[in-house]
Parts: C-alpha cells; structure tokens; sequence
C-alpha cells in the first residue's frame, strides 16, 4: 500500500531542488555581473536579443499594463496581440513576473528573468533526472549538464526558446505519470499549458512525445490513453491558440513546406558535417556559423555539446549497455531514443517534422535528445565512485570526442581558393576567431576530462567530487560562450543603444505630432519604435498578420521577418501613412541597412534632430483614410508591365480590388485597363488629391480606431490597416462589412456626407469563424 513520505524526507527533498534552482540561477547570473557592471544593469547581448527580445518585452509589458489584450498598433503596421505575440513572449510566466513592475525597470529585469530561467531549466531536468538515477547526485550533474548545454548558450540570442527548455522536462514527467500511473488529467493540464507557452515548440514536442511512447510505452491501450488525454489539453488551450494563429497562418515562415527530394537530402552536401561540429564541439552562436556556413542553418539552433563532456559519456553508455541480455530495458532505451533522434536529424524529412515540415531548415528540438544525453552521462557519473570499470568505455568515448575535434581542426586549415583565385587557408572561414576559439576550447574540455578519468577519478570516494568538477564545467562553458556572445558589439553601440533605443522614448520629439501618423526608421534601428511606443511601417518581427505579408509580396517588396520599404518607395510609404524617416547619426546596435547616401532620399525633407537622429518628412504625406475616384483589378497591378516606379506611385492613384469586389462596387469608380504612366509631379498631385479628401480625424484605442470622414459622393474608405477577421466596423454607429483591398489591406462604404467610422477589435470573431467552418 502506498504510504506517504516523513515530512523531514520531504523537507529533504525540497532542499535539494532548490539547492539545484539556486546554483543554476548564480551560475547564470555571475557570468553576467562584468557585462551587467558596463552597461550599469542593462544586460546587452547581440543580434535578436537585442533588436528583438528586449523590444518586445518592453512593448507588450506597456500594452498589458494598460490593458490591452486586444490590438496592437506598434507592431508593424498593426495586429493583434495574441497574434504578433503569442509565438514569442504572451504564454510566458517568465514575462509576466515583469507586470508588477514599471515600465522603466523592465530592461533591468530581463537579466534576472534569465536566470530564473535557467534555474527553473536545472530543476525541472533535476526533477525528470531523479526519477531515472539512483542518486541524488546524478541527477544534480545531469540537470547541469542540460540547463548549461551548447544548446543552450548558442540559442540564447532567443531568448523566449528558454522558456519551452525551461518547463519541458516537467512536460515529459507528465507524460511519464500519464503512461504509468494514467495521471490523465495532470497530463492534459500539461499539454494545454506547453500549447499555450509557444505552439511552434509544441509541434516539436509531440513529435518527441511519439517518438518517447513508441520506444518506452507502445500498447494499443495506451495509446488510447494518451491521445485523449493528449487531446483534451488541446482543447483547453484553443481559447488562447486559435486568435494566436489565426491571423499567421499565411506568415511564408510557417506556410512553405519541405517537398521532393528535399525530403530526403539536404541541399547543403556538408550540412551532416556541420550536425556533428555542432554536437561534438562547442556550437556555433546562432546566426553566426564558423564552418560550413552556407545561409541553410545560420539561424537553425544546432546545438548538442555537453559541458566539458561533451559525446563522451554517450559513446560510454553505448558501449557499456550493448548487449541486451545483459541489461534491463530501464538501461537501455535511451539509446533507442537517441538512435531514433540521430535518424531524424541526418533525414531533412524527419527532420522538419519538429518543425510542421516548414521548408526552412532548423534543429531547434534539440533540447530534447540533449535532456535524454544528459541523463546518459548522469548515470555513468553517479557510478564513478563505486565502478572501477567505467574507466575504459570513458577513455573510448573521449577518444572518440578528440578524433572527432582533429577531424575539424584539418578540415578548417584546407586551403581552398578565394573569389579572386588565390590560395588561403582560413579565407573561407566567415568567423574564423569563432572556430579557433570552439576548437581550443573543446580540446582543452576533452583534454581535462582525461586528464579526471585518469588521475582523479580513481581517486574519488564521493560523488559530490564528481559533481563539483561537472558544476565547475557546465560554468565554464557558460561564461565562454556568454564572453563570445558579449563581444560581438562593443561599448559604444551599446551605450547608443540604451540611449537612443530603451531609454529614447521620452526624448524623441517629432515637429508635428496633432496628426497621426507612422513613422520609420532604418534596419539598423527597426524595433526602436516599439520601443518609444509609436506606430512604424519599419519592423523586425516574423509573427505579423497573413494579409500584411500578403501586401508585401504582392507590391514587390519582400518580406520574411522585417518589413522594410526602399527609399524610392514613396507610393507604399504614403498609402501607410508614413510621415517620417528617423536616419541614425552614429552608429546603431547592428548595422545592416544604414543610409549612407541621404541625396537617395529625395521625396523626403530634413527638418530636424532628435536624440541623434536626423528626421526627414514625407513630402507626400498624406492622413488615414482615404477615398479614390479610379480602380484597377489585382490582375490589372500584377500583370502590368509598367516600371517600378510607376506600379509604385499607382497605389495611391488607384484602389486595388478583386473581380469579387469589382463587381459588387466597381460602380463607384471610374475602371482603368491599365497602370498610367505617374511622373513624380503628376504622383504630387495625385496625392494632393488623396490628402483633400481623407479623413478629417483619426485615433486608436486599444480596441481598434475611430475616424471621421466629410464625403462628396458614395466611395469606399481605405485604411492603411492589415485585413483582419476580428475587426467589426462601424459607420455612424451602424455595422458594415470590411471590405479587403490593395491584397490586405481594410475599407468600408460609406456613403456621400458625414460620418463617423469605428473598427472595434473582438477576438469572439475569430471564434465564431473557425466555428462556422468546423460546422
């Protein structure tokens, strides 16, 4: 009969997790105290933290402090909430331990929140470790082993990926009570919960899941079990996922799918060797590859490596548990469970399967065979004080480790020829510092663990030695990795950052702020809007609605995770209601799209400065809301085999409508067959034109916006506002159907006088359409 534990034995317990919280959080925080010393509390990395992670906390932090769960008007050109958010930070408990606090105290709490993070990360592998090891101490070791993983450190520019590494271990406990206890209901909670954490990691996660079941749990009767309990989490979570993916399901990140023979090969003929770099070896940080550097898996999270152990004690296990007569099936499916990982990873079909089978090729479930490698080397790790005979399989697996690290070394000294047709030997190396520093580092791991296997492992009476020098491991390779990170920016783009970017918005003044209005910036300062909480056409965010990637494409401008118009582009600028270009002075936390010639802005007047930007105004700026007197059908636009140029400065001469929408009030326009020819005075005029007639006021709420509108005859309003299914509108209090223009973007008719139009956001909407067609 099952009895229950002495309190003093629970007491116990509860020291030990938070003994294991506790040092992963230090360790994290105490790689950080140099940086964190520079910056004054401001922790500063590279890359996406920077123009990403730090944003979006900020932002969404101001748009839930003063209540808006609903709409967002300073995400692109505008969404909802749940939609641009959801993907990245809206699930987390870790975000929303910033609620309490102020606006200005949240870039000095992302720090902290990371370490929470990471200690949240060790005690949840601690907790699964635990139920598979016979020490407490094995089960320490493992949970550093997974919280400090490669993984880890090479996708921290990711921040929001920590927060599924973080719970999933606790996920897959679940699953484990599911199977055997039929803790169903406890399992279903679960599911919904990783759901609704981050749908595109769940994907994944029910991939591993299945991959779990088949190799541990497979019955008929059980599968019954999980698929509905499995299945009723689902449920749960619908009322948080259906708004979160309904307005991205067109996003070409989540829609081009892998097909052909890129199911079966990978394009990149050394994309096997760079899996095995990445695993063996100290990886790469993300966006940053060292070798085999082709674009495919830049941004793809490939990441194995164990601190200081690196495959070492994966290959040991798979020697030590080779025979299976020998060994209990406890012993010996997690190496079916790797075996199965590594035919997955080697297969770009498998593959993406983790990922929805999208065509882009990423390895961000890696975290999960890693948590199964960690308890691989956590159960030869508790055995050293007492197995002598572990010695050998370790000295093999190292062995294997340091061939594997000459193996990379050779192949980075090769010589090959540059562009030019001169020899080199690290020339074709993008970031040859990073493989250096990878290689060095990884010999002197291997090169140390030998060094324990033979002169201080045989020594060892006790297993918190041993766990002490994996602790000590697992920081060293956390600090390295945090040091590479760190010194991809230097100070003085840093200090520009928190100045102009977190700390810019009270000191950014525009000269004319009673109209509204959308304002842009460079690419190497996109996100800074959202920052200062201002509306801007510019942004770096992949999670935008279907019908503004739809626009995009369909003007000719591309779109995949920033949006970003070419200077030349004064139509699309104008039709957005784009008023001023902010062009950085000195020089940016990233630099990609500065302008370097400001003579190329010639549609644009400098009539200003502001927190050291120089501020140039729209010369053809006109208001939301404006009405046309011609129109072209969309298959007039595309296939127009007028210029640029001209297609360009069309859009604020024509609405664009579908044969549908054609029909139904083509009546109120006046039909042209073909794109006129629009010179840049003519464009002037039109656009005088467009401003005459637009919208006399308009404002946003966090429900959506109310406008008003003096109309000379019956016309259709358009407004620069993404096509959503959750908008109702509204003239004069009546409601009116959203009328889906220019390939995404909103109007509504409206009729000759007066009147007052409303969109009101409601995500009920979106529930009864998705109802509508399930019925």
């Amino acid at each position: 009969m099952w009895q229950k534990k002495p309190i003093c034995c629970k007491m116990f317990l509860m020291k030990r997790k938070a003994l294991v919280f506790v040092t992963a959080f230090l360790m994290f925080m105490v790689t950080l105290v140099p940086f964190l010393f520079m910056t004054k509390g401001i922790w500063i990395y590279y890359g996406d933290f920077n123009v990403q992670q730090i944003p979006f906390y900020m932002h969404l932090h101001d748009l839930i402090r003063s209540g808006n769960l609903l709409y967002d008007w300073g995400t692109d050109l505008g969404g909802s909430v749940a939609g641009c958010y959801s993907f990245y930070i809206l699930g987390s408990p870790f975000f929303w331990l910033t609620i309490p606090f102020k606006s200005e105290t949240v870039p000095y709490l992302i720090p902290w929140i990371n370490g929470i993070k990471y200690g949240v990360c060790a005690l949840s592998s601690y907790c699964y470790l635990k139920r598979h090891t016979k020490t407490e101490a094995g089960a320490f070791m493992g949970a550093m082993l997974y919280a400090f993983s490669g993984f880890s450190g090479a996708v921290l520019v990711y921040n929001h990926f920590h927060d599924v590494m973080a719970f999933f271990p606790f996920f897959l406990i679940a699953f484990e009570k599911l199977m055997e206890e039929k803790k169903i209901i406890g399992f279903a909670l679960w599911t919904a919960f990783m759901a609704i954490l981050n749908y595109y990691f769940f994907v994944g996660e029910v991939v591993f899941l299945i991959i779990y079941f088949s190799v541990r749990y497979f019955s008929i009767k059980k599968l019954l079990r999980a698929i509905g309990a499995g299945a009723l989490g689902v449920v749960l979570s619908l009322w948080y996922i259906i708004p979160a993916i309904s307005t991205t399901l067109g996003n070409s990140r989540l829609s081009d799918t892998l097909l052909g023979k890129d199911l079966v090969a990978y394009k990149e003929p050394v994309m096997l060797l760079g899996i095995i770099k990445n695993i063996v070896l100290l990886p790469d940080l993300s966006g940053l590859n060292s070798m085999f550097n082709e674009s495919m898996s830049r941004v793809s999270g490939v990441g194995g490596y164990l601190p200081m152990i690196s495959i070492s004690l994966v290959v040991a296990y798979f020697i030590i548990y080779k025979k299976k007569d020998l060994c209990v099936e406890e012993e010996l499916w997690p190496k079916r469970i790797i075996i199965v990982c590594l035919v997955f990873a080697v297969l770009p079909g498998l593959n993406a399967i983790f990922s929805a089978m999208n065509s882009e090729y990423y390895a961000r479930w890696y975290f999960m065979p890693i948590l199964i490698m960690s308890l691989m080397s956590a159960r030869i790790l508790e055995k050293i004080p007492e197995d002598k005979g572990l010695k050998l399989p370790m000295l093999t697996g190292n062995t294997v480790v340091a061939v594997i690290i000459a193996f990379f070394a050779v192949c980075a000294v090769l010589p090959t020829k540059t562009e030019e047709g001169e020899l080199t030997i690290l020339g074709a190396l993008k970031n040859p510092e990073q493989l250096i520093c990878q290689l060095i580092f990884t010999l002197c791991m291997t090169g140390l663990f030998f060094i324990l296997i033979f002169f201080v492992f045989p020594k060892v009476r006790r297993k918190r030695t041993v766990a002490i020098f994996v602790t000590a491991g697992a920081y060293i390779t956390a600090l390295v990795m945090m040091i590479s990170g760190e010194c991809l920016v230097d100070m003085d783009r840093k200090t520009s950052f928190i100045a102009q970017g977190i700390k810019g918005g009270d000191n950014v003044t525009l000269p004319n702020e009673d109209v509204w209005c959308r304002i842009e910036t460079e690419q190497d300062v996109y996100n800074y809007p959202m920052m200062w909480n201002r509306p801007t056409i510019t942004s770096f965010i992949s999670t935008i609605p279907s019908s503004t990637m739809e626009f995009y494409e369909e003007i000719g401008v591309g779109r995949k995770v920033t949006s970003k118009l070419g200077i030349t582009r004064a139509g699309a600028r104008t039709l957005l209601c784009g008023r001023y270009y902010l062009v950085e002075k000195e020089t940016p936390i990233e630099r990609i799209g500065h302008v370097e010639d400001v003579e190329e802005m010639t549609h644009f007047t400098l009539v200003g400065e502001t927190n050291g930007f120089d501020i140039y105004e729209n010369n053809y700026f006109v208001p939301m809301g404006i009405v046309f007197d011609e129109y072209i059908t969309e298959e007039t636009y595309q296939t127009s085999e007028a210029s640029t140029a001209s297609l360009d400065r069309a859009l604020m001469k024509y609405i664009i409508l579908d044969e549908s929408t054609a029909k139904e009030y083509g009546h109120l326009f006046e039909k042209a067959e073909e794109v006129d020819t629009i010179s840049v005075t003519k464009f002037a005029r039109v656009c005088d034109k467009r401003r005459e007639s637009a919208c006399d006021s308009f404002a946003t709420d966090k429900n959506g916006f109310k406008a008003h509108i003096d109309l000379a005859k019956e016309n259709l309003v358009l407004f620069s506002v993404p096509y959503d299914e959750g908008f109702t509108a509204y003239v004069d209090g009546e409601q009116v159907p959203i009328i889906k223009v220019d390939f995404g973007l909103s109007a509504v008719h409206v009729y000759e006088g007066s009147h007052t139009i409303e969109f009101r956001y409601n995500y009920k909407n979106i529930f009864e359409k998705y109802i509508d067609e399930l019925i």
